[in-house]
């Protein structure tokens, strides 16, 4: 079933479809993330799409997809590059991935660029890199429909033949899978064991991925090593140029970084968090509070780097911004 405009599907309102209308088709809206949706550009078809074949095929991930906001918002960033060459480091479904693609776009217009399609040697091009089979798989379905059919209905109504009774998702052997958008945009998905180590490679320039450096870096990958990341980027113009930009996800943590940034974490505290909890729900908080803590140790840091100019936006799980000086 296809998504509807106003985000009905079978399996009920799509998360960015929470508004009520009243009588006179005026909009009332629960919050101001809602509100913040409701004046933003719609995504074009394809996205809604993309969420429903998400929650479909990897539901217990279905919360790790951009989502509509945010998606908007790296494709602006994206049409605003210089050249419309992008690193994505944590693929999943694709969604984020053809958002980068589709602003990769808007910059190839900007410049003038009338093809061939980019590639690792230069032009617009997104790499992005993942490990997952399973959500490589999902997001090589939704790259290639995205470069045969575009963003828009007919997209949509392909990329809705993957779920249902039929619906399938082809698998993926290949360790590279190469998509091209309006005969402009390369995009490569990558199969990566570790992301970090290809990173550093391509900062290096000695290893078996050789690129041109990109302008815009997104991070959303291991929350562990968020700094390791960006001092590859900060240290080498081989992987991003100078006044490029690193966006980096999920740096408020669901809001527990106030908790490790001053609040109240003491143990009394801590007790009646976890109150009636079970093992696994602790075991859950838990790594919520560490992965928090890490999150907050990395927003102080960042801060800290003259290096970079942050700028840390309250958009969905937190985007920060940071440019290259």
């Amino acid at each position: 079933q296809r998504v509807l405009n106003n985000g009905i599907t079978k399996y009920g309102l799509m998360p960015t479809e929470r508004a009520v209308v009243d009588q006179s088709s005026s909009i009332a809206y629960d919050n101001l993330d809602d509100y913040s949706a409701g004046h933003t550009s719609p995504a074009p078809s394809l996205y809604a799409e993309i969420e429903a074949n998400t929650f479909a095929h990897l539901t217990t991930g279905a919360h790790m997809v951009s989502g509509s906001s945010q998606g908007r918002l790296l494709t602006q960033l994206a049409s605003m590059s210089r050249e419309g060459r992008i690193l994505e480091l944590g693929t999943f479904t694709g969604y984020a991935t053809c958002c980068l693609t589709e602003g990769a776009g808007n910059a190839a217009d900007v410049i003038g660029y009338d093809g061939p399609g980019g590639s690792r040697a230069g032009g617009p091009f997104v790499m992005t890199l993942e490990r997952d089979s399973r959500a490589i798989d999902v997001a090589a379905s939704h790259l290639r429909i995205m470069s045969e059919y575009g963003i828009g209905e007919v997209a949509a109504e392909e990329a809705c033949k993957m779920r249902g009774e039929n619906g399938r998702v082809e698998e993926t052997t290949e360790d590279s899978i190469l998509t091209t958008y309006r005969n402009m945009v390369g995009c490569e998905l990558l199969r990566v064991t570790d992301a970090l180590a290809t990173v550093e490679e391509i900062s290096r320039g000695d290893g078996e991925v050789q690129t041109a450096p990109f302008d815009i870096v997104f991070v959303d990958a291991d929350k562990t090593r968020l700094l390791d990341y960006v001092e590859a980027c900060v240290t080498s113009d081989k992987l991003l140029k100078k006044g490029g930009i690193i966006i980096v996800d999920n740096v408020l943590w669901k809001g527990l970084v106030l908790g490790s940034s001053g609040g109240d974490m003491s143990q009394a505290a801590i007790d009646k968090d976890e109150d009636g909890l079970n093992d696994k729900e602790l075991k859950k908080n838990r790594r919520a509070r560490k992965l928090a803590g890490l999150m907050h140790e990395f927003n102080s840091a960042v801060v800290e780097d003259q290096r970079v100019e942050v700028v840390l936006l309250p958009i969905r799980d937190g985007l920060s911004v940071l440019r290259k000086r």
